[in-house]
């Protein structure tokens, strides 16, 4: 049997450390743009799943 991993909760100074790492420039998302067919793959799909979980 696999052994279950366990994880350490973060401070709340290293999660704050961890957040500017990535923001701005650094963000490795920073720059790009959707073209218009991710777009509406993306819609396509949140449409679905909405309608999937709404009565």
């Amino acid at each position: 049997m696999a052994k279950k991993r366990v994880r350490r909760a973060l401070s709340t100074a290293t999660r704050y450390k961890m957040s500017l790492a990535k923001q701005g420039s650094k963000n490795p998302r920073y720059g790009i743009h959707l073209t218009d067919l991710q777009k509406k793959r993306i819609s396509e799909s949140m449409k679905r799943y909405w309608q999937s979980i709404l009565p």
